[in-house]
């Protein structure tokens, strides 16, 4: 079973990211003009990766508050 978490999504103008399940792995695959890369996680992972990003998000944001 393949889903589709996210199309294609361009970023800025060299780089993509995608994100789609494949039974119970989660692939994320960020394209650059230079690098591409797949990422793929197991569904633990895939919520501590999370959580660090929205954890790296919110210290970005309050640099501007």
């Amino acid at each position: 079973m393949k889903k589709i978490l996210l199309e294609e999504t361009k970023l800025g103008k060299s780089m993509a990211v995608s994100c789609e399940l494949v039974e119970d792995e989660i692939g994320l695959f960020i394209s650059t003009v230079d690098v591409s890369t797949i990422c793929v996680f197991q569904f633990e992972e895939w919520e501590n990766f999370i959580r660090a990003i929205n954890k790296a998000d919110e210290e970005f944001k309050g640099l501007f508050r």
